[in-house]
């Protein structure tokens, strides 16, 4: 196996936030790790940020239409815990900082996307099972 290989590895390592990669070719076989510095948990959860638009940035009289809980990562987004639950919230909920308001499946880990700041959940931006990119807003909170 050649350096260029192994570079390629811990690229992969890097680029998909991995903490472990391992490549098997022609008999050899590397395997990469990355230590982690926080604590591990058996369920990672990712805080979603809330994001206001430039324009709304901008414009103060638009910021009470709510703030916006953008997804952190490429991935399914899901409502519910699972298939037959109930989502965890819809059109109308109050949540607090810290409820979880979904999951956003990436690369077959579950990431609970909770809230983060207070009030009710005006819109729902996207559908059960539809993948959602980076940045893109998932729900609108007023």
């Amino acid at each position: 196996m050649d350096i260029k290989a192994i570079k390629e590895l811990a690229d992969r390592l890097k680029e998909y936030n991995l903490t472990e990669i391992t490549l098997e070719s022609n008999g050899e076989k590397i395997t990469l790790k990355k230590e982690r510095v926080a604590p591990v948990v058996s369920s990672p959860l990712v805080q979603a940020t809330p994001s206001l638009n430039k324009e709304k940035a901008i414009k103060t009289e638009e910021i009470k239409d709510g703030n916006e809980i953008v997804s952190p990562m490429i991935g399914t987004f899901y409502s519910a815990p699972s298939p037959d639950a109930e989502p965890f919230v819809k059109v109308g909920d109050r949540v607090n900082v810290g409820d979880t308001l979904c999951i956003v499946e990436a690369m077959k880990m579950m990431n609970e996307i909770k809230a983060t700041c207070s009030g009710e959940i005006v819109e729902i931006k996207v559908k059960n099972g539809n993948i959602v990119k980076k940045d893109e807003c998932l729900f609108v909170i007023k």
